[in-house]
């Protein structure tokens, strides 16, 4: 994607998909791309830590480091996030200051698979591949109604949008938390999916502020990331066709939109 200017991108934050990062936005508060102090500010002021109750700075590439230390483990060590001026580390750095607790179990997990399979021994474990995706491309999915998320387990769109699509307005909320699919939210095209985490919540979930929702969200994550069993299949994140949720894309208020079958799959074409 062509690197859009500030005020291009700031144009797109009203859309749906980045509700959930809206708030850390906010925060920056900038007419202009804001500087690594500015993040780090906020980062100071909500306290963030990683896995080992380090502060959190956000710092710019360094070569001795990239040399001497993996991307992970520089967090999970030092603290030190490296990140450049660019979409995929801004929206890396928001979902640092929305998700703190799932992004420190990512890189503390990534850290101790490291350990166990350092990069001289050419092994890349599905459980790194399992917290990579969930890393970029996540989406998490809170229902009080197992039977909507049951829909999404098992690649029924034209049931779950369609014939259910009250109810899934009703009573099922996205977060998008990964930050190369929230990047790819500037420009969106079809195809675009994220990987689901679904969870099941009560039925007064939504009736709480919508910050208080993204703390216990960031929670169930760092909960989840951090039990091996999930990590031992791509499969415990299940794919989702984001633009078919509704308010997402105006194209999927036609019936006929769900019908591209190359979007919206009827099942998986490989898993891990």
């Amino acid at each position: 994607m062509q690197q859009l200017s500030w005020q291009d991108a700031k144009l797109r934050f009203s859309a749906h998909g980045f509700d959930a990062v809206r708030a850390a936005i906010a925060a920056l508060n900038h007419d202009e791309w804001p500087a690594l102090d500015a993040i780090n500010q906020i980062a100071t002021l909500r306290g963030l830590i990683n896995y080992r109750q380090q502060p959190l700075q956000f710092i710019a590439p360094n070569d001795s480091h990239i040399k001497t230390m993996h991307y992970e483990t520089l967090i999970a060590e030092r603290g030190e996030i490296a990140t450049r001026k660019n979409w995929h580390d801004f929206f890396n750095a928001l979902q640092w200051l929305t998700f703190p607790q799932a992004k420190a179990a990512i890189s503390e997990m990534h850290t101790r698979l490291l350990a166990a399979y350092p990069p001289e021994t050419k092994v890349r474990s599905i459980a790194r591949d399992v917290l990579t995706l969930f890393d970029e491309a996540s989406v998490i999915v809170a229902s009080s109604d197992t039977t909507l998320l049951d829909l999404i387990r098992n690649f029924q769109w034209r049931t779950l949008f369609v014939e259910r699509r009250a109810e899934v307005i009703a009573d099922m909320h996205f977060y998008l938390a990964g930050h190369s699919v929230l990047e790819k939210m500037l420009d969106p095209f079809i195809g675009i999916t994220a990987k689901a985490l679904l969870l099941e919540v009560d039925k007064t979930f939504t009736a709480r502020p919508y910050s208080a929702q993204i703390i216990e969200l960031d929670a169930r994550a760092r909960d989840w990331l951090m039990v091996p069993e999930n990590l031992t299949s791509t499969r415990h994140l299940h794919p989702l066709p984001i633009l078919g949720i509704p308010g997402w894309d105006a194209r999927n208020e036609a019936v006929s939109f769900y019908a591209d079958t190359h979007y919206f799959r009827s099942g998986r074409i490989k898993d891990r």
